[in-house]
């Protein structure tokens, strides 16, 4: 019990000091006034300043991190490689075969991710499926004839990458709800 009232005076203190650093420091080009309302008035307006241009900032900042996260795509993009690459090496079968590793990987991204991540998943889906249809038909693709095959693959890559992290979740879903 005694910690935490000490810690309350630390914080007080604390406190205090900052507000007398930013009486000391605040810059208005006037030194004909010393009052303390005038310096507070000071204070409190660039504290508004200040709580508003930040909440702006980081506001914007929040809500793109929360539509999408760089490192979850990073990690989306290796699974989503791994998945098409190991299910490409069958043969025959392996076209078809790389799709279900792309639905795989993002099934497993859906599953152990703790937030929806459908447009990191879906991104990386289509990036990489492309991007192998790409490298599979180069020759086709240089000539002309090869886009809009690149653009089905994307598609179904897309389509088989949102699947996979659809079902993920809902598996998540249905393991961590309560009965």
């Amino acid at each position: 019990m005694a910690d935490s009232g000490g810690e309350r005076t630390k914080t007080r203190d604390v406190d205090d000091l900052l507000a007398d650093v930013d009486d000391i420091t605040v810059d208005d080009g006037d030194a004909t006034t010393g009052s303390s309302t005038g310096t507070a008035d000071r204070v409190d307006n660039r504290e508004r300043a200040s709580r508003g241009t930040d909440q702006g900032g980081s506001r914007l900042r929040d809500r793109a991190g929360q539509l999408f996260s760089l490192r979850t795509f990073v990690v989306a993009l290796a699974l989503t490689a791994v998945g098409m690459a190991l299910g490409g090496f069958v043969p025959l079968v392996g076209g078809v075969l790389g799709f279900v590793g792309v639905f795989v990987a993002t099934f497993v991204l859906g599953a152990v991710g703790d937030r929806s991540q459908y447009l990191e998943a879906g991104i990386a889906s289509a990036a990489v499926a492309g991007g192998w249809s790409l490298f599979g038909n180069l020759t086709l693709v240089a000539v002309g004839a090869g886009l809009p095959l690149l653009a089905v693959n994307a598609g179904i890559g897309l389509l088989a990458g949102l699947v996979g992290h659809y079902f993920g979740r809902d598996l998540r879903d249905g393991l961590t709800r309560e009965i």
